[in-house]
């Protein structure tokens, strides 16, 4: 047995030696594949839904990190990241050059800077797993599991976070959406990265590696039985109203009235198919501001007893800074009354300018309508006499897990209203309603989303989508949505996979630094 051993182990170095010569002799091949490895990764994100997709590219992108120096796993980390995110966020320029006006030099070189930001975050992976283990390691396989949740998790909050891509959004339709409700999309991502740790391993050692798999696999399905949360009260009726309004014939004044009754009609017809608890419009659905309406302007979009949501602007006064501060708010109206929500988390270069003194141009040269705004900071709650609580958010918000974790308190559903014409006919819509699916699953609550262009959906709280309406059409729906109560452990301590993989990382660097040392 010793013997078999000794052999074994003796080929393993062996390969491992004869793996290191050739990437290091062939340093430009190592970069072309990881390259075309992360392109491929889009592959596995929506709309086109081949999960298993990601497993393999990750693991091509393992194995040749597995071999490399430091900083020739910074290079391979950083071209695999500019691989995928070339393509994942392509759809930036839609939304530079179709809305913003930026000429095709601009938009080709604000996209591949912005691709170019995200990719350091795939480079440091790349660098410091390199850094702290040797070449073909297990140790290096440890650090690889750890620094990718944890680089995602601060690309999600660095100068504003952008949550995009994470690896955990490929596997909603998969066992692996099962550590969702414990640890959110990072654990999600973390189970991915060690699936893909397994298979890269398979060559070398083959026994650790099938007993990872196969402990992962089996440990996701006996989690999905698992029921976090219980039915709160009765099915409500919720309809979402569509309206496709084009980006140019939103906010000039001569279409204004034309854009509200599109909606008061979508609204009303809807009504009239059947008894309804709510009706949720998308993002700025009305080109108005809340101080221009009233309770009978409300009332005018549903019968009585059914609840309205809808987009709009909210003009109020800031003391803090003497003037009037602009919001992309919300207003739920029921009861009688109306409920305004403030978004929180905006989109920077479209409703905020980052470091204005610096970017100010941007904004001159942009002429975006409704792009400088406030964002707020209080608590808010939308509800309901009818048991209606809606924890509710504003496009792109429902990206980031942590927002929706901290603020949707004890809501028995979620909302999501969104302006996805920005965007056109791309990537983004799709990759959006995915990352919808996520939140839901993280919270175990169902989601509604309505989008102006689509697609508007209805989620459950197992992150499955129930009822999809087409893209680029006026479209309406309803559907019955059950309120869930119950906390998940995502739900009530946050975050807390991230941190763990920060003291990881910091201990590991502290053991490196020692050895240094020695």
């Amino acid at each position: 047995m010793s013997d078999q051993t000794s052999k074994a182990q003796g080929a393993a170095q062996a390969f491992q030696e004869r793996a290191q010569i050739f990437f290091e002799s062939h340093p430009k091949l190592a970069l072309m594949a990881s390259f075309l490895l992360g392109g491929l990764t889009i592959l596995s994100f929506a709309p086109f839904l081949l999960w298993w997709l990601a497993f393999f590219t990750l693991a091509g992108l393992f194995y040749l990190l597995s071999f490399a120096r430091p900083m020739a796993a910074a290079k391979i980390g950083f071209v695999f990241g500019l691989g995928l995110y070339l393509f994942g966020v392509s759809w930036v320029y839609i939304s530079l050059s179709t809305y913003g006006g930026m000429p095709l030099w601009m938009g080709s070189i604000a996209v591949l800077g912005f691709a170019s930001i995200l990719s350091c975050f795939t480079a440091m992976v790349g660098w410091l797993a390199a850094w702290l283990a040797p070449q073909g390691s297990l140790k290096r396989c440890f650090a690889l599991a750890i620094l990718w949740p944890l680089f995602e998790w601060q690309k999600s909050w660095v100068l504003t976070g952008f949550p995009w891509l994470d690896i955990g959004y490929t596997q909603i339709p998969t066992w692996l959406s099962a550590w969702a409700p414990i640890g959110g999309v990072y654990l999600v991502s973390f189970s991915v990265v060690v699936f893909s740790l397994g298979l890269s391993l398979l060559g070398r050692r083959f026994r650790l590696a099938s007993m990872v798999l196969l402990a992962l696999v089996a440990s996701s399905y006996l989690l999905n039985a698992y029921q976090w949360v219980e039915d709160s009260g009765e099915p409500l009726s919720i309809g979402v109203v569509q309206g496709n309004i084009p980006i140019e014939k939103k906010w000039p004044a001569q279409y204004r009235q034309g854009v509200i009754q599109h909606y008061r009609t979508l609204s009303q017809r809807l009504a009239n198919k059947g008894k309804l608890d709510l009706i949720v419009l998308p993002e700025t659905a009305l080109p108005l501001y809340f101080q221009q309406t009233d309770q009978a302007f409300w009332q005018n979009f549903a019968p009585d007893n059914t609840a309205v949501l809808a987009g709009v602007l909210d003009n109020v006064y800031s003391e803090q800074v003497d003037q009037s501060v602009v919001y992309n708010a919300a207003v739920l109206a029921c009861d009688g009354q109306a409920q305004v929500y403030r978004k929180r988390h905006l989109v920077p270069f479209g409703e905020y300018m980052p470091l204005r003194f610096v970017f100010g141009w941007v904004l001159d040269y942009l002429q975006l309508p409704m792009s400088d705004m406030g964002a707020w900071q209080g608590e808010q709650e939308l509800k309901c006499q009818n048991g209606l609580n809606v924890g509710l958010s504003i496009c792109y918000e429902d990206a980031f897990s942590g927002e929706l974790q901290r603020h949707s308190g004890d809501a028995g559903i979620l909302v999501n209203i969104s302006e996805d014409a920005w965007f056109g006919d791309s990537l983004a819509p799709h990759q959006r309603q995915q990352m919808a699916q996520m939140r839901a699953r993280e919270l175990a609550r169902p989601m509604v989303r309505s989008a102006n262009s689509g697609p508007s959906t209805f989620i459950d709280h197992l992150g499955r989508i129930q009822k999809v309406t087409p893209q680029f059409e006026s479209a309406m729906m309803s559907h019955a949505v059950q309120a869930k109560q119950g906390d998940t452990p995502f739900k009530r301590y946050g975050e807390w996979f991230a941190y763990c993989c920060l003291l990881i990382l910091m201990g590991l660097i502290g053991m490196r630094l020692r050895l240094a040392k020695e």
